[in-house]
C-alpha cells in the first residue's frame, strides 16, 4: 500500500492550500516516487485544536477508507503519516466556484445527484455539501472531499431512524447548487423550494454557507 512517513512530510517541499488558520488543519500538496498527494495535519497545532486534530484525522481517514469500497466520486485514501494527518489522492480539479453561472456546468448537477443517490442507498452521509470547497470538478467527473462530518450507518443502527432528516440535509445542497450553475433552468416549484429554505436559514443561528441570490 502506497504510504507516506512523518519523516517524509517534514523533508518534502509543500504547496500550502490552507496554512494557518487556528482552529483547522493545515492542509498542502508534496510528491514522493512521482506521485502528488494531499495531506492535512494538525501536527503543529496547539492545545486542544491538536488533541481533536488526532481524533478526526482518524474519524476521516476511516470515513474514506469506507467510501473508498463502495463509491468512485471520492477521492483514495493512501495512509495516516501519523496520528496527526491524513494522506489522500491528488485531485488535479477545481472547486465548484470555476461554475458559477456558466450553463456548460449544468452536468455536475446531475453528478452530484446520482453520487448523492449512491451514497444514501448504502447509508452514507456527507452532510457538508453546501461548502464550495468540498466538490471538485475535474473533466466530466465529480468528487466530494471533507469527509470529518459524514456519518455511515449500518443498517442496524439505532441511527438509521434519522435517515429521512440526514437525506433531506446531503440534498439540500442539489438546488444551491443549480441556482448557483445554471440558474435560468430552476423550475417555479424548485424557485419555492428555495424561498422556502432562505426562510428556514434566515433563523438558523449556526454557521451558514453562503447561498447564492435568487436572481427571479
Amino acid at each position: 500500500m502506497f504510504c507516506i512517513s512523518r519523516e517524509d512530510l517534514e523533508k518534502a517541499e509543500k504547496i500550502y492550500l490552507t496554512k494557518g488558520k487556528k482552529n483547522q488543519s493545515d492542509v498542502y500538496i508534496v510528491e514522493k516516487d512521482g506521485k502528488k498527494i494531499v495531506v492535512k495535519d494538525y501536527k503543529h497545532k496547539k492545545g486542544w485544536t491538536k488533541l481533536l486534530g488526532v481524533i478526526v484525522s482518524r474519524l476521516e481517514f476511516k470515513n474514506y477508507k469506507k467510501v473508498n469500497k463502495k463509491l468512485k466520486c471520492f477521492p483514495k485514501a493512501y495512509c495516516m503519516p501519523d496520528r496527526y494527518s491524513i494522506a489522500i489522492e491528488y485531485i488535479d480539479g477545481k472547486t465548484i466556484n470555476i461554475a458559477e453561472e456558466n450553463e456548460r456546468y449544468c452536468f455536475v448537477i446531475d453528478k452530484i445527484k446520482q453520487c448523492i443517490e449512491k451514497m444514501h442507498s448504502k447509508n452514507i452521509f456527507h452532510l457538508d455539501l453546501r461548502k464550495r470547497g468540498n466538490i471538485i470538478i475535474k473533466g466530466l467527473d465529480i468528487y466530494f472531499i471533507d469527509l470529518a462530518s459524514m456519518m455511515v450507518l449500518p443498517e442496524k443502527s439505532p441511527l438509521i431512524i434519522l435517515k429521512p432528516l440526514l437525506t433531506l440535509i446531503d440534498n439540500s445542497c442539489i438546488l444551491k447548487w443549480k441556482q448557483y450553475i445554471c440558474p435560468e433552468k430552476l423550475s417555479e416549484s424548485e424557485i419555492k423550494k428555495i424561498k422556502v429554505y432562505n426562510i428556514f436559514r434566515a433563523i438558523w443561528v449556526f454557521s451558514k454557507h453562503n447561498t447564492p441570490k435568487l436572481k427571479r
